[in-house]
């Protein structure tokens, strides 16, 4: 047995034609299309990332402003950060990890408005999507891109879902917690592991579905997938002059489906960023009308109607 590629090119390709026609709508009503400020990582291994994200906005006909956080102390790069965010020009930020001036991810995501949040890690947002307990609440929101990106793989797959088992490893709030929630939003019965955790490699054969987020070159051995599994693998690591994933060389043996590094799971988080971001400055559109300033600063420029309405969609 041989396993079924998971094309995450191809499945990036669909969605980011959903961000176009979002796109065209967008600019139809207000005369422009929706701009996405993308902070710029200044380490060299972000460039080939950035330029697919310029690639993927193009497609999508989202404007793509490129900008760039110097460093410096901590609190004037929040501040530049929270400035970029405020640009009434700019529907939805996203900001390049490594993060600048060694900044942590709850930092950033502290400093984004929820309506701007194109990565989906402020805290309304964040928490809005752990309120949602099936797919049909979850699949609207505002998502992690690349846990967003694991759902939709698995989706892709179009294979039944519902009851089955998944282990997802790696336990980040950025891949890991927020994949895990979406599969169980999916119906799987999901267990959340990590690299230390004990018979990890007998929990992994008991998976239907396997997802491979630790960020760990090869941890995953052909030995722990279950035969027939469905396997996406996150990881990306450079490891001698290429890039491989965490599951190690021979997994196609033993699993059904399978995502392939590069090219499975990265096309499909950029397009789902693009998307999010299309989506952030529709919702703004249909309520720019109600918005006023806001009596409390952590509304970050919604008043209280207005950010309940937009957390919490009819």
């Amino acid at each position: 047995m041989s396993a079924r590629v998971l094309d995450g090119r191809a499945l990036s390709k669909k969605i980011t034609r959903e961000a176009r026609a979002l796109s065209r709508s967008i600019k139809r009503r207000r005369g422009h299309a929706p701009c996405l400020a993308i902070v710029a990582a200044a380490h060299a291994s972000a460039r080939s990332y950035l330029q697919a994200k310029l690639r993927a906005c193009a497609a999508a006909g989202v404007k793509a402003s490129v900008r760039q956080l110097a460093a410096g102390p901590r609190a004037r790069v929040l501040d530049r950060l929270a400035r970029i965010a405020a640009d009434p020009g700019v529907d939805a930020v996203l900001v390049e990890s490594p993060y600048p001036a060694g900044l942590s991810t709850a930092e950033v995501a502290a400093v984004l408005p929820p309506g701007k949040d194109a990565e989906g890690l402020s805290p309304a947002i964040y928490g809005r999507l752990f309120l949602a307990k099936s797919w049909k609440e979850a699949r609207g929101l505002i998502a992690p891109c690349t846990a967003a990106a694991v759902a939709r793989l698995a989706l892709a797959a179009k294979t039944p879902l519902a009851g089955r088992r998944a282990v997802v490893i790696g336990r980040s709030i950025v891949v890991g917690q927020p994949a895990a929630h979406l599969l169980s939003a999916l119906d799987l019965t999901v267990t959340l592991a990590h690299h230390l955790t004990r018979g990890l490699p007998a929990l992994c054969r008991e998976a239907d579905v396997l997802v491979a987020a630790a960020g760990r070159p090869g941890l995953v051995k052909p030995s722990w997938i279950k035969r027939g599994a469905l396997v996406i693998d996150v990881g990306v690591s450079l490891a001698q002059g290429r890039l491989v994933g965490d599951v190690a060389p021979g997994a196609a043996a033993r699993a059904a489906y399978l995502t392939p590094v590069p090219g499975g799971v990265g096309p499909v988080t950029t397009a789902v960023a693009v998307l999010q971001a299309a989506r952030l400055a529709a919702a703004a559109l249909n309520i720019q009308r109600r918005l006023h300033a806001p009596t409390n600063p952590a509304h970050r420029g919604l008043s209280k109607s207005n950010l309940r309405a937009f957390l919490f969609p009819s």
